[in-house]
């Protein structure tokens, strides 16, 4: 049976909608990068950050609706434009059941597809002048270049390093969107900010715990991606950092181990129980902070958002 919170939390279909329909005038163009531009637009996912912009700045009490959907749909392109590089890196063939950018297209086309949406989306926030939102952006796409930079260079094996990469890689974009929703918002309340960032900053751990969870146990037809990708390029994240530190596979775990004899051991020693168990963590201080926020449907709508982060199967 599906969990109720399978099914993700919009601030309305329509806005979402509006995100697709302002990205595909955006990403309008002739020549021959128009082909990759409408393939990129056919695989959007679940379309959280922009979300969570909206969700955040509607909590706050913004009223520029024209400025709130720019900013959505800025963060959109940039995180459309990092998961085209990690492909890259990743050498994956498939997100979302289609080939990636760089499989269909080639590495060249696609590191330049990426680029390409980097720039639209600080082409966009920058018609606007919002100097804070820009800061915090650009912080953000230097601390995602520098986790994968430091992750290609000198890969996790500790738990001390895995915390630290995952924030560079998931948690600081999220924290970002909700940062710049209560920014653009025009909240006066410099506490707001701060909670919106902390919020952001727990769910973004929890979405990246659950998708190493995932890697481990999902449906690969659901999920639209192989499952066990990270054990197969011998990736240390939190279920192998935590079976090694617990004794439970050796840390020459690939030479050993298949992957279904590594989820097996993992799973009997209830490695997956126990990181589900701090993504409860992460999902109930989530919660925890929204209720200093008034009771607004949109806080509604972003603790319903915050538990589908922590249970979500795809």
């Amino acid at each position: 049976m599906k969990h109720a919170a399978d099914t993700l939390v919009k601030p309305s279909t329509s806005f979402v909608e509006l995100v697709k329909d302002r990205l595909k005038e955006i990403l309008s163009s002739q020549g021959s990068i128009k082909e990759i531009l409408v393939y990129i637009q056919q695989t959007n996912g679940k379309m959280i950050r922009p979300t969570l912009v909206k969700l955040m700045f509607d909590l706050c009490g913004g009223e520029d609706q024209s400025v709130v959907l720019d900013v959505a749909s800025g963060i959109e392109l940039i995180h459309m434009a990092s998961l085209i590089h990690d492909d890259i890196v990743d050498q994956s063939d498939t997100r979302r059941t289609f080939l990636t950018v760089q499989k269909r297209f080639g590495v060249s086309a696609a590191v330049l597809s990426g680029d390409y949406l980097f720039a639209k989306a600080f082409n966009l926030l920058a018609v606007h002048n919002l100097e804070q939102v820009m800061a915090v952006m650009t912080e953000v796409i230097t601390q995602m270049c520098s986790g994968e930079i430091q992750q290609l260079l000198d890969p996790v094996v500790s738990e001390a390093d895995y915390w630290n990469y995952i924030y560079q890689k998931t948690a600081c974009l999220i924290e970002a969107a909700c940062r710049v929703g209560a920014l653009i918002a025009e909240v006066q309340d410099v506490r707001s900010i701060d909670l919106a960032s902390k919020f952001g900053l727990a769910l973004g751990y929890a979405y990246q715990l659950i998708d190493d969870l995932l890697d481990y146990s999902a449906d690969q037809e659901r999920i639209g991606k192989p499952i066990g990708n990270d054990f197969m390029r011998g990736i240390w994240t939190l279920p192998i950092i935590r079976g090694v530190d617990q004794g439970v596979i050796t840390p020459n775990w690939r030479e050993e181990l298949s992957f279904a004899q590594a989820r097996k051991l993992l799973d009997q020693h209830g490695i997956f129980v126990e990181i589900k168990k701090e993504v409860e963590f992460y999902v109930q201080q989530a919660r925890t902070l929204l209720l200093a926020f008034p009771d607004k449907p949109a806080r509604q709508h972003l603790l319903k958002l915050a538990e589908f982060i922590g249970r979500r199967s795809y």
